[in-house]
């Protein structure tokens, strides 16, 4: 039996829900990278070195990791309505606290509750599209909940520009703390949830939490993922370092990759849905490694700039497949744990990478971490090949 023909739904009230969480996932991406665009900023207002501000990225980060493994098992024991609501209102004090600083205890603490709210929002969201959504619509769905993140960066990002330039950047956090705000209260009264059955696989152990595909799949993104981390956070560096680009430049290029992201996830979202998610995903990291290795020959700034652009595309277009994969890979009644573990996993790599990577290239230049990412998502390309008829085939039964 098909994982999704479980839930019985109308196509309408998928739409609804689709669209429910796509817009919450927009307005739970607004504040998430706008500090690290305002990192200068903090530096001078609060007289701080680059020191002491790493711990404003590293720390929440970490809290946001704990809350991840957390939050899969509260999603699966009261469900996924409260954990959203509680996500989107975390977003709005944050956001207010962040608005309203003059100290730096007080901008901590409201960075911190942001990133408490990522992990929140993406398990109960993540969760609530898969199990209320047809086995066929689930990429698409996907796509659409992922491209809305995206405008959700783009909004954060450039309205925080428009803003600096034009007055206090502690208004960009507050202008959106008023729509934010009126979006949670308004989820109270959304019928957003269906009831999900208890299923139950047969060849599986039942008190097993995780599947061996699971982990095999995580396995399998968490290094390509790690390919992609690589040259997305070092770009800008390489720009003006290795190829003597304008800083003003080399961000403008950077900039582009939320609106990117919008194209990718929709794009992803259809063409997964037509060709099937792990044949979609092997063709993205195809490119993507193929780009990785393009980048660093490309002789002008133009042709750079689309080769990383290319890069950017398929990165983002993997997470559609990837979270549809995973809903396959897991129970509907264990899906707030699944998600728990993939989104843990993506920030383990968001924390841990940047530092690695860094080392390495200290010892030698920033052009290698083009080889390294395109040894990375190979072996991301090698493990979905060998195990790849296993990933998506779970039959979860009544």
């Amino acid at each position: 039996m098909n994982t999704f023909q479980t839930v019985r739904i109308s196509f309408p009230k998928v739409r609804n829900i689709v669209w429910t969480m796509s817009i919450s996932h927009l307005f739970i991406e607004i504040y998430l990278m706008m500090h690290i665009s305002l990192i200068p900023v903090f530096i001078k207002e609060f007289n701080l070195s680059l020191f002491q501000i790493s711990f404003l990225i590293s720390i929440p980060t970490l809290v946001g990791l704990i809350v991840s493994l957390l939050s899969g098992v509260i999603v699966d024991k009261i469900g996924a309505k409260p954990v959203l609501i509680l996500s989107m209102g975390l977003q709005f004090l944050g956001g207010l606290l962040i608005a309203e600083c003059w100290d730096i205890i007080l901008l901590f603490t409201g960075v911190t509750l942001i990133w408490i709210a990522s992990p929140l929002y993406h398990n109960s969201g993540l969760t609530t599209i898969s199990t209320n959504t047809y086995d066929k619509e689930l990429s698409r769905a996907m796509g659409t909940h992922n491209a809305l993140g995206s405008v959700g960066s783009f909004l954060g990002l450039i309205s925080l520009s428009i803003i600096l330039v034009y007055g206090n950047w502690r208004l960009s956090y507050l202008i959106w703390a008023i729509p934010i705000l009126l979006w949670t209260m308004l989820l109270f009264k959304v019928n957003i949830v269906s009831d999900t059955p208890n299923v139950s696989n047969k060849n599986r152990d039942p008190k097993l939490i995780l599947s061996a595909n699971l982990v095999r799949f995580l396995f399998s993104i968490t290094t390509c993922q790690m390919g992609a981390v690589v040259i997305l956070t070092f770009i800008t560096s390489y720009m003006v370092v290795e190829r003597n680009i304008s800083e003003a430049m080399a961000s403008l290029v950077f900039s582009i990759g939320p609106l990117i992201g919008i194209l990718s996830s929709f794009f992803a979202g259809l063409a997964s849905s037509r060709i099937g998610d792990k044949r979609f995903l092997f063709i993205a990291m195809l490119f993507s490694a193929t780009f990785a290795t393009v980048i660093p020959i490309m002789p002008t700034i133009g042709l750079l700039a689309t080769a990383f652009l290319s890069f950017s595309f398929f990165a983002h277009s993997m997470f559609p497949p990837i979270t549809a994969i995973v809903a396959t890979l897991s129970p509907p009644n264990r899906r707030g744990m699944a998600y728990s573990a993939f989104i843990s996993v993506y920030q383990v790599i968001f924390a841990l990478t940047p530092p690695i990577v860094a080392k390495i290239v200290e010892l030698s230049s920033l052009w290698v971490m083009f080889p390294i990412s395109f040894v990375l998502i190979i072996i991301s390309m090698v493990i979905l090949k060998l195990f790849g008829e296993r990933f998506g085939n779970e039959e979860w039964v009544r």
